[in-house]
């Protein structure tokens, strides 16, 4: 029951500060959004120290439902570059949305969050991601002086799929009603092409 209603709060919370960002959320309205009696001091029972506890909380459980790249490159090679890049966009854009709020919150109020939990969600939602992506590149490209510079090819590969499902989030609609499936296939022929020119195994 207590970790039930942890996770109630834990909700309610992410789903207001990214509505409405952290200063502009109060206990009380977590506690109502969360099913309990507002400003009955319900949220310290699960947080003692209170809403930024709460925060930092909730923050932690959406982290840890977005470490699983790790995982999912650990599957990999498949023998077959055209299904591991097919893998990887899916689980990347059911990844984006699943951390919609979160995402929402941290373009909100990212500059204003204590440099701790700042450097944390970069570590953890920028550093460590990309760092999985080059070393996955690294590991495909042969040795050659027509080698790319792998931190900005990761970028390029990586930050339209964020684009796309942002545009899609914002607006409810991308150019000419492209859906997902459409947009893989596009991104791995490009991803691809990519590959042959830099004689990536398996392009």
């Amino acid at each position: 029951m207590a970790a039930a209603t942890r996770d109630r709060l834990m909700s309610a919370a992410m789903a207001l500060f990214a509505e409405r960002g952290f200063d502009g959320t109060s206990v009380g309205e977590i506690e109502r959004a969360a099913g309990l009696a507002p400003r009955s001091g319900a949220l310290y029972q699960y947080f003692k120290g209170g809403k930024e506890e709460l925060l930092r909380s909730t923050i932690e459980r959406e982290l840890q439902a977005i470490d699983e790249l790790g995982s999912v490159l650990d599957m990999l090679p498949l023998g077959d570059l055209q299904a591991e890049l097919t893998l990887m966009a899916r689980w990347n854009l059911a990844s984006l949305e699943r951390r919609t709020q979160l995402s929402r919150f941290v373009r909100r109020d990212a500059a204003r969050l204590p440099p701790d939990l700042r450097d944390t969600l970069y570590d953890r939602l920028v550093d460590q991601p990309y760092g999985l992506v080059v070393e996955w590149l690294r590991q495909r490209l042969p040795d050659s002086e027509r080698a790319p510079d792998l931190y900005p090819l990761a970028l390029i590969l990586v930050e339209p799929m964020g684009s796309y499902r942002s545009i899609r989030q914002t607006f409810g609609r991308v150019p000419d009603e492209i859906d997902d499936e459409r947009f893989i296939a596009a991104w791995v022929q490009t991803a691809l092409a990519l590959a042959r020119h830099y004689g990536i195994e398996g392009a």
